[in-house]
């Protein structure tokens, strides 16, 4: 471990997140994912250099699993931005699925999934991400998070009759919809398939991470709009320090 990343700095970085009561333990800091299992609330990953602290696991939503653990399926917060991430851990399942009269075996593939995540970079409609190696040469995949709703959760939360949402709602929706299929085709253009096509899988979120539609939008002024973000968790406490953010974009362009 480099000095950059000692237990005392790494402490610093995450201290807005940890309770009080922590505050003298150390931290269990992971380099190598194998076990996803020792991986807990409260530990540190580290990528390349780059520390996340783990919190919950996510839970399955397949099969009306809602309460079952995903274990190897962790969300984290990327130390050195304050954002929140999903950070899928290598975890090889199989499992039967059926379409119809038709049943097929389906298989979870990290490096299907690091290949997708390159194909699809900077894709407006398609989840965001990267992969990398751990020192064990595992490929953990930190995917960026989505706050929006659930497409059937939010047509679910409407309160209006169905004509109304016939007329007024529902052409923006269907629109909506078809990028998604869209963004299907993207993918068996380019010979990949989803594998995993769902309805709580098409998420409506209020776009605050503009750089992922205009790309040329710098990072410091990205960064600048992310504070505002409704699942920031990283403020401004004062003027001052907004503004600083504000010049330091104004003097790279």
């Amino acid at each position: 471990m480099t000095a950059i990343l000692s237990q005392k700095n790494i402490r610093q970085m995450a201290s807005r997140w940890l309770a009080s009561s922590q505050s003298h333990h150390p931290l269990r800091i992971h380099t190598d994912t194998t076990d996803f299992f020792k991986i807990e609330y409260n530990d540190v990953v580290i990528l390349n250099t780059k520390p996340y602290l783990i919190r919950h696991n996510a839970k399955e939503g397949r099969f009306w699993l809602d309460d079952e653990v995903k274990f190897w399926v962790k969300r984290a917060i990327d130390l050195k931005t304050g954002s929140l991430k999903i950070i899928k851990l290598v975890f090889y399942e199989t499992f039967k699925t059926r379409i119809g009269g038709i049943e097929f075996e389906s298989f979870r593939s990290p490096k299907k999934e690091a290949r997708i995540l390159d194909l699809i970079a900077g894709h407006r409609n398609l989840m965001h991400g990267y992969s990398i190696e751990d020192k064990k040469d595992n490929i953990v995949r930190v995917l960026d998070y989505i706050y929006g709703k659930s497409i059937h959760a939010y047509i679910g939360s409407l309160q209006m009759d169905h004509r109304a949402y016939f007329y007024n709602l529902f052409p923006g929706i269907l629109r909506n919809f078809m990028e998604c299929i869209e963004a299907i085709g993207f993918l068996h253009q380019h010979a990949e398939k989803h594998g995993d096509i769902r309805r709580d899988h098409i998420l409506i979120d209020r776009v605050a991470n503009l750089k992922k539609i205009y790309p040329y939008i710098p990072e410091s002024l990205n960064r600048v709009l992310m504070h505002f973000s409704k699942g920031a968790n990283w403020f401004y406490e004062n003027t001052t320090q907004l503004l600083d953010d504000l010049r330091e974009f104004k003097t790279l362009t």
